[in-house]
């Protein structure tokens, strides 16, 4: 799919991008790119550099990340609408998993420079933008620590063996 074909309104089926109105997301739409992948096609790979977000329009992404062992343990599967790599694309930090295509996909590319100039230029699009960042990867890290804090008071085990 080419950029030019993108409308506004294939634009609000992504979660992050729902609440803008047509005029927010024509002006989004300045502000990246469309990029493809291929069945079995990798996005990124778990410690690569990030400063870029995908936000799926069309397909299935697998988010994975590889054990010790060399076992794939994937942690989600992203359909359209769904997102990755918040988290680089504000802290410009390594990848923490490895993403790639179970099916032909389409994305929207945001990359840190873009949402820069997407802030001064157009505050009123990016301001609900990253406001449902802000929420997500808040709501993120209050899951982890839920399930960290339910970790940490298992008992062990094997105590009873010392």
């Amino acid at each position: 799919m080419d950029k030019s074909n993108l409308k506004p309104g294939n634009l609000r089926r992504i979660k992050a991008l729902a609440l803008l109105s047509d005029a927010q997301l024509a002006a989004f739409l300045e502000y990246v790119e469309v990029v493809t992948c291929g069945f079995s096609e990798t996005l990124f790979r778990e410690g690569q550099p990030g400063d870029s977000m995908f936000m799926i329009l069309d397909g299935q992404m697998r988010v994975y990340t590889k054990t010790k062992g060399g076992e794939v343990m994937v942690l989600r599967l992203l359909n359209p609408g769904d997102f990755v790599g918040e988290v680089a694309l504000l802290n410009q930090t390594p990848r923490s998993a490895s993403v790639e295509a179970m099916r032909e996909s389409v994305l929207i590319k945001l990359n840190s420079a873009s949402l820069q100039k997407l802030v001064t230029e157009q505050p009123l699009a990016a301001a609900p933008f990253l406001h449902y960042l802000a929420r997500t990867v808040g709501r993120q890290l209050s899951e982890m620590t839920t399930k960290l804090r339910a970790r940490m008071e298992q008992p062990d085990m094997l105590s009873f063996l010392q």
